[in-house]
């Protein structure tokens, strides 16, 4: 068996550190908002709770993205968790492609509470409204404030892990 590909002696750079975090697995989630008519969506893995009280969660967007902009001025977001059935619709939500056409079909959300779409295949979603930002490098920590929240299904979830989608086994 071979060494690990990136030895512990090797300064870190972009490669390595995307290697080295695809090694921890996480859920998949479509974070969804809306300014005016304009709806929005798009595939955050970096998602998290914070804190209890308040009821605070967490999500990290590229600052140069529609989503930051429009989060910016709509303040306020849905977190739609995906099941493992979501993969088609994660990678719908994670090509930049999907900007050239509606990305919402009729029929395949509701609005929520903050005027975010809620993804009608969602196993279940929290609405939150901007409750504080960080800059962190090129990117901006979002942390929102839940208020609403609801679990629509106990389906397994849609994992993310090396650069591939898994599900629950067992």
């Amino acid at each position: 068996m071979s060494g690990p590909p990136f030895a512990a002696n090797t300064p870190p750079d972009r490669t390595s550190f995307r290697y080295a975090m695809g090694h921890f697995a996480s859920g998949v989630t479509v974070m969804t908002t809306a300014v005016a008519d304009r709806l929005h969506g798009m595939t955050v893995s970096a998602f998290a709770s914070v804190s209890l009280e308040p009821l605070l969660l967490l999500v990290v967007v590229e600052r140069a993205t529609l989503m930051h902009r429009l989060v910016m001025e709509s303040k306020a977001f849905a977190v739609n968790i995906l099941g493992e059935a979501g993969e088609a619709t994660s990678r719908f939500f994670a090509d930049n492609a999907r900007l050239t056409v509606p990305e919402f079909r009729e029929g395949g959300y509701r609005v929520g509470t903050t005027g975010a779409p809620i993804l009608n295949e969602a196993t279940g979603y929290l609405e939150a409204t901007v409750y504080s930002t960080l800059a962190a490098g090129d990117h901006t920590v979002i942390v929102g404030q839940v208020i609403a929240l609801e679990i629509v299904s106990e389906d397994g979830p849609l994992i993310y892990y090396r650069s591939g989608y898994r599900r629950l086994h067992g």
